[in-house]
């Protein structure tokens, strides 16, 4: 009764003062026209904002085409925000820049970076905002990620910081053709490997397609994983080392004695290494699920676990994968009031379910809940398959070394593989710096 008395009084009002201003003027009283030399009021321009982004979408990686258009198509979309990319193969020279114009003043206002052990020095600098402070503002940020993709990013102190699009594994890329060409059976155990390396040597073709100068990472975990297990490769090296890590680290001579490698391996770089498989100049590569975009007849190539090594623990279906790297947003953007909400949205159109579903058709499990890529090919099946049935995956053990620990253990393979210096040498050192 009292909402209908209120309304009744408000139409009430408005009658009367209606009434009011229709004899405050007189009927026949022209409507005044306005002057011509008034200016016209204009609608406020939008303010100009350029972000500085780096990410690993550079180089031969399969996604840098379809990054490049969606920061195209964003731009586009947002016409006063412009993106100035600085995008490149996420080599051990490339983290290292990353992490040196962080700690110089150069902060990046948006980077996509690796999380784990990479991501400590910015987390303890402050230097990179959290998902959780973000949601503050913005509740719905990173909203549509999968609550699995997420429990990777979890960091030592309890908080999110990098927003995921694709999970990954890495496993040995077999070019069969070459293995049929030859008669020779897939790398399904250790034996078959070292005869498929013997013989493609043998022949003149580079057995395994390898870079110790920059990218030597995935033979490090796997050559451990390969005579340790699960169990072992686990393990954060802080007070010592596991023996099955000098046994795993001592295959690298082996293998090059055996000329599974380039002949330069300690000198080329690794785009050039991939290329050569994706040329069928070598039969082998072990690498991430993310070359699989670049394969130029991907219905000749499939991909395995590394087999166990002899006297080895491991399980043959075990393999390394998971989500480790992200959208990160700068301390320095959060906190400059033109640069945030440009970042925000930035990190939220290349995190959207369409951006993922772009990513995630090169290879490797969305971070979000969008419909399976169409047009699967042989290597993609393989891929997922080869996941599907590992009874144990493992993250790579660059994501509990510390920085200085793993950079160094990168840097000393090519000597290892030289027999210049023991695997035990450098292990000694590796738990020394990851005090």
């Amino acid at each position: 009764m009292r909402k209908l008395l209120a309304i009744v009084l408000i139409i009430a009002m408005s009658i009367s003062l209606l009434s009011a201003c229709n004899k405050a003027k007189p009927v026949d009283e022209p409507t005044p026209t306005p002057d011509a030399s008034t200016p016209k009021t204009e609608e406020p321009q939008q303010k100009t904002v350029t972000l500085r982004t780096v990410s690993m979408f550079g180089g031969t990686d399969p996604s840098a085409a379809d990054y490049q258009q969606l920061i195209a198509n964003f731009m586009k979309e947002n016409s006063n925000i412009v993106i100035n990319d600085e995008s490149a193969t996420a080599d051990e020279t490339w983290k290292a820049r990353v992490t040196t114009d962080f700690s110089s003043g150069n902060d990046p206002d948006v980077v996509f970076y690796f999380t784990g052990a990479d991501a400590v020095q910015l987390i303890e600098t402050g230097k990179v905002v959290s998902i959780e402070e973000i949601r503050e503002v913005y509740p719905d940020y990173a909203s549509n990620i999968t609550e699995a993709a997420m429990s990777f990013m979890k960091e030592f102190d309890g908080k999110h910081y990098a927003v995921p699009i694709r999970g990954f594994y890495e496993g040995l890329f077999c070019n069969t053709d070459l293995f049929e060409q030859y008669g020779l059976e897939l790398p399904t155990d250790w034996e078959k490997l070292e005869t498929a390396i013997k013989k493609f040597k043998e022949v003149g073709i580079v057995p395994i397609a390898a870079s110790f100068s920059d990218v030597p990472h995935y033979w490090i975990e796997h050559f451990i994983y390969a005579v340790g297990g699960y169990e072992d490769h686990k393990v954060n090296p802080k007070d010592t080392y596991p023996e099955s890590w000098a046994e795993g680290l001592r295959w690298f001579k082996k293998f090059k004695d055996m000329g599974a490698f380039p002949v330069d391996v300690n000198a080329t770089k690794n785009d050039i290494t991939t290329n050569m498989f994706y040329d069928k100049q070598a039969a082998m590569i072990l690498d991430g699920s993310w070359i699989v975009g670049g394969i130029k007849d991907p219905d000749t190539v499939t991909v395995l676990p590394v087999p166990c090594a002899p006297g080895g623990k491991k399980d043959p279906s075990d393999i390394i994968g998971g989500f480790s790297t992200g959208f990160y947003i700068s301390r320095k953007a959060w906190d400059d009031p033109d640069k945030r909400d440009a970042a925000v949205k930035f990190v939220q159109y290349m995190t959207s379910n369409e951006a993922i579903s772009l990513f995630a058709k090169v290879a490797g499990a969305p971070a979000a809940d969008v419909p399976s890529p169409e047009g699967m090919t042989a290597v993609m099946e393989a891929g997922i398959k080869m996941g599907g049935q590992a009874k144990n995956i493992d993250m790579p053990i660059d994501s509990r070394l510390s920085k200085e620990a793993w950079t160094f253990l990168v840097s000393s393979i090519g000597s290892i593989a030289d027999g210049q210096v023991t695997p035990e040498e450098v292990l000694q050192e590796v738990v020394n710096k990851n005090k």
